[in-house]
């Protein structure tokens, strides 16, 4: 929220509550949703290997406009285009060894939360009901804009960040800035009773309450995309808080930049996606994935490209060489600056880039004799373990 680097200080000492918005399962993923997912899975990795208890949650998107549209396309219900394609995203990411989270909370599975939230926020001034729509009164919530460090008048001229906003009625509402709670829906697997028309939630209020429901009314880390910060992480703050009265309702936010191919950002809808199937159909390592993801902080915006992907190749392969190496002779526990040098870079800030370049020096320095293997090799492969790499070792 501060826009700057800040001490990590959990709720509750020892554990670490984290929620990540994660796929609309109207389609097949790609490599840009792979570095979101690899991102909070090495977050979490090192929160545990610091010991931390780390509560990860991860919603499912199953009901928006999206959801509707593809499945009356393909003329299946909305349940099956949802277990259909999250069975590939699973498999995807268990392929790149992206531990599953504790809960995959479905909005269609929180329908009795999401209308309480609802009522919540009527009850608390912050919302109103035109013609079976209910929408959040943006003027009742100053701090709206603030995780964008924008006011309300700010917001007013900036477009969203995101490029699949659904469409909401803008005639209906008071302030344009005013976003969709419930909105009414006739739609097959998309409409329930509610005290303002039989219909289905707006997007924001979807993630609000799987969030309330899975880990409590605040969180310590929540993130996604960096193209959710406006307007669906915005409303989630303000929402949220609105309806608890309890701040912050994030204490530390985490968005991964974008993944984009030959300066194009990678997506969906204009289909210039690179498959993490394809790439491990062709013969490519999970592990030279990793670490292709790995190898931009995951603040930055990164142009990825196949001859990138022959470069970590090359250096999986170093480090599933160093991992079978005997190394060279004791040299009581070299190694261990290294280890300290790799927690270094994590705590700041999840450098990984760094975290990669030096496992990959202890790697080089096992191989050519200059580290004891005896020592060197656990160490190696404890802290690939942090960033998820196998080093060939699978079974």
């Amino acid at each position: 929220m501060s826009g700057r680097k800040e001490l990590f200080t959990p709720i509750e000492p020892g554990v670490v509550r984290m929620y990540v918005c994660g796929i609309t399962p109207y389609d097949v993923g790609h490599l840009g949703h792979a570095l979101t997912f690899v991102t909070f899975d090495t977050v979490r990795r090192y929160l545990e290997f610091l010991s931390y208890d780390v509560r990860h949650v991860q919603n499912i998107t199953d009901i928006d406009d999206d959801m509707v549209r593809k499945a009356r396309e393909l003329g299946i219900t909305i349940p099956e285009l949802t277990d259909r394609n999250h069975t590939i995203y699973l498999q995807e990411m268990d392929a790149l060894n992206v531990q599953r989270p504790v809960a995959f909370p479905r909005v269609s599975q929180h329908i009795p939360e999401i209308i309480a939230l609802v009522e919540e926020l009527m009850a608390r001034g912050h919302a109103y009901v035109v013609d079976g729509y209910v929408f959040f009164d943006a003027k009742t919530a100053p701090r709206f804009g603030a995780l964008n460090g924008l006011t309300i008048e700010q917001l007013r001229t900036s477009p969203p960040v995101s490029d699949s906003v659904p469409a909401e009625p803008q005639q209906l509402k008071r302030d344009p800035l005013d976003f969709l709670l419930w909105q009414p829906s006739t739609e097959p697997d998309a409409h329930w009773d509610s005290p303002w028309s039989v219909g289905r939630p707006g997007w924001h209020i979807e993630c609000s309450a799987m969030a309330r429901a899975n880990l409590g009314a605040r969180m310590d880390i929540h993130g996604g995309g960096k193209d959710l910060r406006y307007p669906h992480h915005e409303s989630e703050i303000v929402q949220s808080e609105c309806a608890s009265g309890e701040a912050p309702y994030v204490g530390t936010w985490i968005h991964v930049g974008t993944l984009m191919l030959e300066g194009v950002k990678m997506s969906k809808s204009l289909g210039n996606l690179v498959k993490v199937s394809e790439l491990l159909a062709a013969g490519h390592s999970p592990d030279a994935v990793r670490m292709s993801l790995l190898a931009t902080h995951y603040r930055a915006d990164h142009d990825w490209t196949e001859d990138e992907l022959q470069h970590w190749e090359q250096r999986a392969a170093l480090l599933r060489e160093a991992a079978g190496s005997a190394g060279g002779p004791p040299d009581r526990l070299r190694v261990e600056s290294r280890r300290l040098q790799f927690m270094d870079a994590m705590d700041d800030d999840f450098d990984t880039p760094k975290a990669v370049d030096i496992l990959c020096t202890i790697a080089e320095d096992i191989v050519s004799g200059r580290l004891y293997g005896e020592t060197a090799v656990p160490t190696l492969i404890e802290l690939a373990g942090v960033l998820g790499l196998r080093l060939g070792r699978e079974g």
